[in-house]
């Protein structure tokens, strides 16, 4: 006798009995076996050995012609952490409606059994385990590279998960027309903000395209409303990106056309000054430093080279010098200023830098106020209008 095997590694019970129940017995009988077996299984009493021994005939109940058979395994083994893998199968592959909720949490659905899952499963059972609070690494890898658009959305929308830049790279890639997918990855906390800002000009030019194609509206009526929505979100995007982000973020907003003057000065006149000086310092080839000693000390030549380098229409020189002046003044410069605060110095500085230009000037100064200011700034520039309106 083999002196390394012990009692307990040797099943106690006869299954023949058990095959015997489920080849003639009645649907009493084998709803009552499988109500034995699965207490046998759970109770923690039981060995090894008697466990490994009822698995087969588990699973065989797993694929029972009676629904009511199988739905005694699936409610008293959905938390079970001890079953063999033919039966864990033979689970997953029952009614949708009885597999899915298995899938999505049972224990024994380890790695290999994920990722097995995923390679012959329906959307519905990829998703299941795509939502696992364990999912394993080699199965987010495989939904990231191969998955279904159902599993993309339910793995974007595990909370236990966090995916890299890389793989929130390949998801927006493979699925970036279409709408659940992209709605779950904008909505990740983790999401990188330059697939952000990427799917935020994407979907401003889609916008385009179909107002032109629908005829909604005028067309530079459309272009301007959307124009708008997709620069603030853009400046929402950038006010959460750390200091030492933004040169490759304004390097890559560069490369797709996305530096706009319309946007520098939205972001300037609304307080959004760390993006505003990183723009400025990209587009005029200089460095960071220079941008804030020129904002510093409020040097006028300075600030004028700078803005012609950077291409700068000479129309908006005024307003750009303006935020440079509130900057420096405020000691915002390098910081997220008060939108509110920001913008009322901004005005007062712009009144009393314009007060010697001609009225078309001060007038062109206002507008650009008024279409780029935001909250409290844009109705106190509103009212200036129309007082210069009653004067006129």
């Amino acid at each position: 006798m083999n002196e390394d095997i012990t009692l307990g590694d040797l099943p106690t019970l006869d299954t023949a009995v058990f095959e015997q129940v489920i080849d003639h017995g009645p649907i009493e009988d084998r709803l009552a076996l499988a109500r034995q077996l699965c207490a046998l299984v759970l109770d923690p009493q039981t060995n090894m050995a008697d466990r490994r021994a009822v698995m087969p005939v588990l699973a065989r109940l797993a694929c029972d012609r009676d629904r009511l058979v199988r739905e005694i395994l699936h409610s008293s083994l959905a938390q079970a952490d001890c079953l063999s893998a033919d039966l864990v199968f033979s689970m997953v592959a029952d009614d949708d409606d009885l597999a899915v909720g298995f899938i999505a949490s049972n224990p024994s659905i380890n790695c290999s059994i994920q990722c097995a899952i995923l390679t012959v499963g329906d959307a519905q059972r990829c998703a299941a385990v795509a939502g696992r609070e364990d999912v394993s690494a080699a199965a987010v890898k495989k939904i990231v590279y191969d998955g279904l658009e159902l599993s993309a959305v339910a793995l974007l929308r595990n909370k236990a998960v966090r995916l890299g830049a890389g793989y929130c790279r390949k998801l927006y890639n493979r699925f970036h027309d279409q709408p659940k997918v992209c709605t779950a990855l904008m909505d990740a906390p983790y999401l990188p903000p330059e697939i952000a800002l990427v799917h935020n000009q994407r979907t401003a030019e889609e916008l385009r395209r179909s107002a032109r194609l629908q005829g909604w509206v005028a067309d530079f009526k459309s272009d301007d409303y959307i124009s708008d929505n997709e620069e603030l979100t853009a400046l929402r995007i950038l006010a959460d990106v750390a200091d030492d982000k933004l040169r490759d973020l304004v390097a890559l907003m560069s490369a797709r056309n996305m530096l706009t003057t319309s946007l520098l000065l939205r972001a300037g006149i609304n307080g959004h000054l760390p993006f505003f000086e990183w723009a400025l310092a990209y587009l005029a080839n200089v460095s960071m430093r220079r941008v804030r000693m020129a904002t510093a000390r409020s040097s006028e030549r300075s600030a004028m080279t700078m803005l012609r380098r950077a291409g700068i229409p000479e129309d908006t020189h005024a307003l750009f010098m303006a935020i440079c002046m509130v900057s420096s003044a405020t000691g915002a410069a390098g910081k997220k200023a008060d939108q509110d605060a920001f913008g009322r110095a901004l005005v007062e500085v712009t009144m009393t830098r314009t007060a010697g230009l001609d009225a078309d000037q001060r007038q062109r100064v206002i507008q650009l106020l008024l279409q780029f200011a935001q909250g409290r700034t844009r109705t106190l520039v509103n009212r200036l209008n129309e007082g210069y309106a009653r004067v006129a």
